[in-house]
């Protein structure tokens, strides 16, 4: 029989709930990508998984909405443990690719958000909303996506083979999510 995964997050590998889950437990443990956050709830809820990893508020973008709205639904769910995460954005493209060629950014709404002064600086440059950061990194690279690219943690660069553009564009260095 298969081993029950020990925490279920939301996003792909890469995605800083995955950091956080390893914060929370251990960078050995069994883990569940779920693709919505509220996968995560139902992967709990049905035993899928022992525990979940949810974003919970954000230092630039306040109380994860769909966390709480989520933690108010599934009331025989309970918080067991807490971790902060250091979150700091890249551009993300393919490699070859230059910034000026890029026209549209995927990711997620809360990272777009944190990095709207890079958009008032890039006009040029669309803002497209995705389910996760790292999710959008593995849209460019296995779409070979020329004229994209994503907000994401310069880590996924390394994971999917992508090329950092530009580092540190989020609107304030001190940019932390507390993971529940």
């Amino acid at each position: 029989m298969a081993k029950i995964p020990d925490a279920a997050y939301q996003g792909t590998r890469g995605a800083f709930s995955e950091v956080a889950a390893w914060n929370l437990l251990t960078e050995s443990v069994l883990l569940l990508p779920c693709l919505k956050l509220r996968d995560v709830f139902e992967a709990v809820r049905e035993g899928a998984a022992q525990y979940g990893v949810i974003p919970w508020k954000n230092t630039l973008a306040s109380v994860i909405r769909g966390s709480l709205g989520l933690c108010a639904e599934y009331p025989d769910l309970h918080m067991v443990g807490e971790t902060v995460c250091h979150v700091e954005h890249a551009v993300i493209g393919m490699p070859g690719s230059r910034l000026d060629q890029i026209r549209r950014i995927f990711s997620h709404p809360v990272a777009l958000a944190q990095c709207e002064r890079f958009f008032l600086t890039h006009p040029e440059i669309k803002p497209w909303s995705e389910w996760d950061t790292a999710g959008s990194v593995a849209k460019v690279i296995h779409e070979n996506l020329h004229d994209a690219a994503a907000i994401a943690s310069k880590r996924y660069a390394e994971i999917y083979g992508g090329e950092v553009l530009a580092e540190g564009i989020q609107d304030d260095p001190d940019n932390f999510t507390r993971f529940r």
